[in-house]
């Protein structure tokens, strides 16, 4: 009978970590799920069926350390989710998302009054969102530093996405409202080199 069983949780095991294995090859949005298998396995001891601890499964066998997926574990339990999509994203801290989780649903990050949808191409205007949503009123200023790294940032960013657009454009003939854009950039960088 101990043999039935020991089979039994070796199989069991198996198909978490098929779970876990399929779930990390798609894209972000499922680490969630992968999340969800390691808490399965910890909760049912499964990593038993091989004779191993937890400490030892997580190093051999889910490639993490015992402390990042125990944090992991508990991430999920108090957060929920929608925090590990928005994270494989863009950058959130734990607290950040606490600040704006309410805004945060199915249907993407609401945002003045509209949502975005949390998808890669979203990630410059859902850190932007992030950003402005868990800056409060009562916070210290930024620094001179800090702004010029967070617009810095956003110049890369939008330059980047400009870049693009006109590569897409037929031709490589910049579309006017493009094309006005990017000259009343050039006019605002050209005033502040001077």
């Amino acid at each position: 009978m101990e043999d039935n069983n020991t089979t039994e949780d070796i199989f069991d095991l198996g198909a978490w970590l098929g779970h876990k294995q399929a779930f990390t090859l798609i894209a972000g949005r499922c680490s969630a799920a992968t999340v969800v298998c390691l808490r399965k396995i910890r909760e049912g001891k499964r990593y038993r069926a091989l004779g191993l601890t937890w400490e030892q499964f997580c190093r051999q066998r889910a490639g993490v350390s015992r402390a990042f997926a125990d944090k992991v574990i508990l991430q999920l339990e108090q957060l929920g989710p929608l925090y590990f999509e928005l994270s494989s994203v863009t950058r959130i801290t734990p607290a950040q998302f606490r600040q704006i989780a309410d805004a945060v649903t199915e249907d993407g990050l609401s945002y003045a009054g509209e949502p975005i949808e949390i998808i890669p191409e979203n990630a410059p205007m859902l850190a932007q969102a992030i950003e402005i949503l868990t800056t409060s009123p009562d916070s210290e200023p930024e620094t001179p530093g800090q702004t010029f790294a967070r617009a810095e940032r956003s110049l890369r960013s939008a330059l980047a996405d400009l870049e693009c657009l006109g590569r897409d454009a037929p031709g490589h003939r910049l579309p006017g409202k493009l094309s006005l854009t990017l000259l009343a950039a050039r006019a605002t960088l050209d005033r502040l080199i001077r």
